[in-house]
């Protein structure tokens, strides 16, 4: 659809949620993202449903699925004419983000949210118990203070909305959480407040990407997916967990990355950077950060 007709019906075309009910793979992708037809059922708010078919280049970590959800607008007057309304997602979404903040600071016991250490939490396991209209999560959490107690596990527990709720997944939800400071044991979720980076020096994460930039074999990778961990290297480096493809044999792996400050801005998804690996130990692998940034300088 050409730029200035898909601008007017994002612009003035009537909003509604469309789920899909079918997803095929065309066989074509956009920078290694896949290229998939969709059929889309339209739900106009107090009108019949209709169903549209469109193509769509997603994220090949992110594929549409039967029965996912989605905003779109549409030209009341020729209704095969959708698109995905992503500026209103993004309120949805921002609202949700900000509900969930406000309910888990709320329970926060005033001792901790005034003088409570604090930390970054990792989920490690929950137990979901509907209260109610309220859902009650007892956790296991992973935490790392930011005055550098040694990390370690503890139970605590929160009640949300059913919604929120969902949103708490072992091992990939991260959070902010405040421990008591004559109880380390004792802690509460903290979600209003924006999560802390926490040093870490376990030998386990700081050895391998080390040991790979010294003794590895060059390669290049290309970065698949990226997300944010909140801890940084005593040197300085700011970890985070990576997906990558190493672009010589195709294989994938999920690696600890650490990546400087200078640097950051080469961290994308779909970027293929020069890499070294251990060979004999496929998850023992490192972006060389000073040829990337040497090449990314000789672009310029």
């Amino acid at each position: 659809m050409f730029g200035g007709k898909k601008k007017k019906i994002l612009a003035e075309g009537m909003q509604a949620r469309a789920v899909v009910v079918n997803v095929q793979d065309t066989g074509i992708t956009v920078n290694d993202n896949p290229r998939v037809k969709l059929t889309l059922q339209v739900q106009p708010e107090g009108q019949m449903p209709f169903e549209v078919t469109k193509k769509h280049t997603v994220s090949r970590v992110s594929i549409p699925r039967v029965g996912d959800e989605y905003l779109v607008r549409f030209d009341p007057a020729k209704s095969e004419d959708v698109e995905f309304d992503t500026a209103a997602a993004a309120q949805v979404n921002a609202a949700a983000q900000q509900s969930m903040a406000e309910a888990a600071a709320a329970s926060v016991p005033s001792d901790l949210a005034a003088n409570g250490i604090l930390g970054r939490g990792a989920l490690v396991d929950v137990q979901k118990t509907p209260i109610g209209q309220l859902v009650d999560c007892a956790m296991t959490v992973g935490v790392r203070l930011v005055d550098g107690t040694p990390s370690y596990k503890t139970q605590t527990r929160i009640s949300l909305a059913a919604e929120n709720a969902a949103r708490l997944i072992p091992h990939q939800t991260l959070f902010t959480v405040r421990a008591d400071p004559n109880n380390h044991q004792r802690v509460a979720l903290s979600l209003g407040e924006p999560t802390p980076v926490v040093t870490i020096d376990e030998p386990s994460v700081v050895d391998p990407p080390a040991r790979a930039l010294a003794q590895g074999t060059p390669c290049r990778v290309e970065i698949l997916a990226h997300g944010q961990q909140f801890l940084r290297l005593p040197t300085g480096e700011e970890l985070y967990a990576t997906k990558v493809r190493v672009v010589d044999d195709g294989s994938e792996t999920q690696i600890f990355l650490p990546v400087p400050a200078s640097a950051q801005g080469l961290l994308q998804d779909g970027k293929q950077l020069p890499a070294k690996r251990i060979l004999a130990e496929p998850s023992v692998m490192t972006v060389d950060w000073a040829a990337a940034q040497s090449e990314a300088g000789a672009l310029a």
